[in-house]
C-alpha cells in the first residue's frame, strides 16, 4: 500500500505566537513532525500544507528530501475558523490530485511522536484493514468528571464515584482521547459525502503519555523541552 503524510501547518497561532515556528530543541517546531514522517519508509512523499512561505521555506531549510512537496493554502483556506478536516474534504483534490492510496495527517503539535509510532500506526491499519487515529489514555480518571454552576456540582456520568463512593484510582476503567499525533484512511475517503468525522470507521492506536504532548500554550512548550532533553529525549530522538 502506498502513504502519503499531510502536516498542516498555518501561521497565525493566538495562545502562543508563531507557535509552529518556535524553536524546541533546537529546530523549529514543526520540522520535528516533518522530520518523523519523512523518515517513515512507508511514507513515499510527505505534503505540508502552510499559508505562509516563510514556513516553506524553514521547512526546506532543514529537511532535504525529495519527498518534501508543499500544499500551499490561501489566506481563507487557512483561517483560524477553518477545521483541518473541512479543508481536507473540501479541497481533497487539489491536495492529493490523482494520487491513490492513503494518506497520514500528523500535526505539527505533536513533536515527540516518531517515525516508528508512524510506522507502527500504519502496521495497525493494514493489519485491521480500518482507518486509524492515534490515541492516550487521560491523566486523570474521567469518571470523576462533573459540571458547575459555581454553588452546586453534577455529575457527567451516572455512575460517577463521587455518587457511589468507589472512589479507589485501581477501580475506575481507563478512558482515552485522541492525541492529534496520526490519523490514517483512505483518500478516497474523503469524497464519500457519508464521511462525517475524520474517526468514522476506526481504530485507535495507543501511545504512551510521554509522547502524547500536544504544544497549544507555553507550559506544553516547556513540557516538550523537558522531555526532549533528558533520558527519555535521549533515546528517541
Amino acid at each position: 500500500m502506498s502513504y502519503v503524510a499531510f502536516v498542516p501547518a498555518r501561521s497565525g497561532s493566538k495562545r502562543l505566537p508563531n507557535k509552529n515556528i518556535k524553536i524546541l530543541n533546537g529546530k523549529p517546531l514543526l520540522v520535528w513532525t516533518l522530520e518523523a514522517c519523512v523518515k517513515s519508509e512507508k511514507i513515499s512523499e510527505v505534503i505540508f500544507s502552510t499559508d505562509s512561505k516563510e514556513y516553506w521555506d524553514l521547512a526546506k531549510k532543514y529537511i532535504s528530501s525529495d519527498k518534501l512537496t508543499l500544499d500551499d493554502r490561501s489566506e481563507e483556506e487557512a483561517g483560524d475558523k477553518v477545521k483541518i478536516f473541512d479543508y481536507l474534504k473540501n479541497s481533497v483534490d487539489k491536495i492529493f490530485g490523482d494520487r491513490q492510496g492513503n494518506f497520514l495527517m500528523a500535526l505539527p503539535t505533536m513533536p515527540l511522536r516518531t517515525y516508528q509510532d508512524i510506522d507502527n500506526a500504519i502496521s495497525l491499519s493494514e493489519r485491521l484493514s480500518k482507518p486509524v487515529f492515534s490515541a492516550v489514555e487521560y491523566d486523570f480518571a474521567v469518571s470523576f468528571s462533573f459540571t458547575t454552576d459555581g454553588t452546586s456540582w453534577e455529575p457527567v456520568l451516572k455512575s460517577s464515584p463521587m455518587i457511589t463512593g468507589n472512589t479507589r484510582s485501581q477501580d475506575q476503567v481507563p478512558m482515552f482521547h485522541p492525541n492529534g499525533a496520526i490519523y490514517i484512511r483512505p483518500i478516497n475517503s474523503l469524497r464519500s459525502s457519508s464521511l462525517k468525522t475524520i474517526y468514522d470507521d476506526g481504530a485507535p492506536y495507543i501511545m504512551s503519555k510521554d509522547r502524547s504532548v500536544d504544544i497549544d500554550n507555553a507550559i506544553d512548550f516547556k513540557i516538550a523541552e523537558i522531555l526532549m532533553t533528558d533520558e527519555f529525549g535521549k533515546k528517541i530522538l
